[in-house]
C-alpha cells in the first residue's frame, strides 16, 4: 500500500500541472503582505562572515513553501564569491531556474537565515572544483520532481551536485515521501561534517549607551 501511494505522489510530481504550480505559483504565495522584518545590522554581521564555498539555508516563516518543505529550513544556495567586482555572488536554483544572487538578496526574502561551512572543503577544492562546477550548471532548469541528476537541479541538490568528490556528508532521507533518494536544506544544514558559521536566529542587537 505504502509503495503504491509513493508512486502516486511521483506521478503527481511528475506531471505539467505539478510543474506549472511549483514554479508559477507556490513561490509566489506569502500569508504576510508587510516587508520581512530581517533587519539590515543582522545582514551586516552575517556578511562580515561569509566566505567562497559557504552554504546559506534559509526559511521564510510566512511562504507556502515554509507549510509543504519539511525540516528547519526550507532553502539552499551557495556562496562562489565575495568580490565587491563580482557580477554575482551566490548561485541557487530558483523558480527562475539557475538564479545568479547576493547575500542581500537571500536575507530580504528570508525570515531566518544560517552561514555554514563544509570542514573537508578545503580553499584549492572550492576555488578548483566547487565553484567551476556550479558556474557550468548556468543554463539547467529547476527540478520541479526532485530526482537526484544534473540534468535538471533543486536547490539543495545545486550543492551536493557541486561537489563531485562528495565530501560533505549528508543524509539522502526520503522526507518528501516521494519513494526516491531526497537532500533537504535542513539534511545540508545538519551534516555530519559542517559547522555553523552564522545564525540570524542567534544574533541579538547590541545596546546603543
Amino acid at each position: 500500500m505504502k509503495n503504491i501511494y509513493r508512486k502516486f505522489i511521483l506521478k503527481i510530481f511528475q506531471s505539467a500541472l505539478m510543474s506549472f504550480i511549483i514554479l508559477h505559483i507556490i513561490p509566489y504565495i506569502r500569508f504576510n503582505f508587510y516587508y520581512s522584518d530581517f533587519r539590515g545590522w543582522k545582514y551586516k554581521r552575517g556578511y562580515r562572515l561569509l566566505e567562497a564555498g559557504d552554504i546559506i539555508v534559509t526559511k521564510d516563516k510566512w511562504k507556502l513553501t515554509s507549510y509543504l518543505i519539511p525540516g528547519e529550513f526550507t532553502h539552499a544556495s551557495l556562496c562562489l564569491d565575495k568580490s565587491p567586482n563580482s557580477e554575482f555572488e551566490i548561485a541557487e536554483m530558483t523558480h527562475t531556474n539557475f538564479t545568479k544572487s547576493t547575500f542581500y538578496d537571500l536575507c530580504r526574502e528570508a525570515t531566518r537565515v544560517r552561514i555554514i561551512r563544509c570542514n573537508d572543503w578545503d580553499k584549492y577544492y572550492i576555488k578548483n572544483i566547487i565553484v567551476p562546477t556550479c558556474k557550468s550548471f548556468k543554463d539547467v532548469c529547476y527540478d520541479t520532481c526532485f530526482e537526484l541528476g544534473v540534468k535538471a537541479l533543486y536547490c539543495s541538490e545545486l550543492i551536493v551536485q557541486c561537489d563531485l568528490e562528495k565530501r560533505l556528508i549528508v543524509n539522502y532521507e526520503d522526507i518528501v515521501g516521494l519513494g526516491i533518494p531526497y537532500i533537504s536544506p535542513t539534511g545540508i544544514s545538519k551534516a555530519k561534517n559542517v559547522k555553523i558559521i552564522w545564525d540570524s536566529d542567534q544574533e541579538i542587537k547590541s545596546k546603543i549607551n
